[in-house]
């Protein structure tokens, strides 16, 4: 009897072990990500929710070919918060390039947002402003804000209340932040490395 009581511990705690393994690799809810409290199934797999005026969100921009790489992912949209009325502005703005370029500014023109955003002098004027915005714009052979038709404004304002929408239902309080089918927020901070959060994203595209 002993023997057999012997045996069967053995086999509990290589059973045991086993698991602890699998779970290890597995990213845990809690942990590495969130469900949030209202899921949108409509959304794309992998969305950035993201502000001009966060440093952090402008070192992610650089990032994101390399996230795309590791998780499979051809197209990363990008969502602006709407946090207050600076976020407002350059929300704006981001979606004004966004609406002329087929929801793809590249890489090099969200960048030169970036720095409009956060580089720009606090002592320019607004006149000063608004002509090295329309610079931005019309080096990239898009029209500036400024220029923008009633129909494109329409269309920005759809946006925004979209990103509106998107915080809302995520019940969001910090950027950069990965929210993935609609569903999961990914936890950035709780991972130590690109290829980790790369594996969470990875993970959570084919979770059901």
């Amino acid at each position: 009897m002993k023997r057999i009581y012997q045996s069967f511990f053995v086999v509990l705690l290589a059973a045991l072990t086993l698991t602890a393994c699998s779970d290890s690799k597995t990213p845990q809810e809690g942990d590495k990500y969130s469900v949030i409290p209202t899921p949108m199934p409509n959304m794309p797999a992998v969305t950035e929710i993201f502000s001009l005026s966060c440093g952090h969100c402008r070192n992610m921009e650089g990032m994101l070919p390399e996230i795309q790489k590791l998780t499979d992912t051809k197209d990363i949209n990008q969502v602006h918060v709407i946090f207050n009325e600076s976020a407002q502005k350059a929300a704006f703005i981001f979606y004004a390039a966004m609406i002329q370029t087929n929801n793809e500014p590249s890489h090099k023109l969200v960048e030169a947002l970036f720095s409009f955003v956060q580089d720009s002098p606090k002592d320019m004027t607004d006149a000063q402003r608004k002509v090295a915005l329309a610079k931005i714009f019309h080096d990239n052979g898009l029209k500036s804000p400024y220029e923008l038709t009633k129909e494109q404004q329409a269309e920005i304002f759809k946006l925004l209340q979209q990103s509106e929408d998107i915080v809302r239902n995520a019940a969001l309080q910090a950027v950069p932040a990965f929210l993935i089918n609609g569903k999961y927020l990914v936890n950035t901070s709780a991972h130590d490395s690109l290829q980790d959060m790369a594996n969470t994203i990875t993970y959570l595209k084919n979770k059901k």
